[in-house]
């Protein structure tokens, strides 16, 4: 894991305790950190250095004009897998940002969603190693049949926190 990157660390300091509670821990303390993910109960599944599981389920809030998970929900659980997995390697003096999303509407959805997000090796130390840089993050979303109603690829870049400030 990065070193000095407070996510890893309360990954790994969580790392021990049974799934369930592990899952509910991550996922009100992401959700209170960024307040949309909280709002749209994004449920983390599983996270590690090199994946990240999120869910969503089909809730009455997040719900299209057909009963669906919203298109823009869809779009946040994959922006949100992958954004945690890339925040997960990039040292705390680093900030990351999305640098463009796209998102296929291949089929209507079924019910719950989740986004599967990786990185391999060569991405991880890319991130640990350098103040800024860009990476196109796999993600893979699928429904409760197991198929893949939209098919998306998110670019994420990371710039060291200083050179925001000038």
């Amino acid at each position: 894991m990065a070193q000095g990157n407070r996510l890893s660390k309360l990954v790994k300091t969580t790392s021990k305790f049974p799934q369930g509670i592990r899952s509910t821990l991550w996922s009100k303390a992401f959700g209170r950190v960024v307040p949309m993910v909280g709002s749209a109960k994004l449920r983390y599944l599983e996270v590690t250095r090199n994946k990240v599981v999120v869910k969503i389920e089909n809730h009455k809030a997040m719900q299209n004009h057909i009963g669906q998970v919203h298109a823009c929900a869809m779009a946040l659980l994959a922006e949100t897998a992958t954004g945690f997995v890339t925040g997960m390697n990039v040292p705390d003096s680093s900030i990351v940002l999305i640098k463009s999303l796209h998102v296929d509407f291949k089929r209507p959805s079924k019910g719950a969603m989740t986004a599967i997000a990786t990185l391999n090796d060569e991405q991880i130390q890319q991130m640990q190693h350098s103040d800024k840089g860009e990476t196109l993050v796999q993600v893979s979303v699928t429904d409760e049949s197991g198929e893949e109603p939209i098919q998306c690829q998110m670019l994420w870049a990371w710039v060291s926190k200083a050179s925001l400030k000038k």
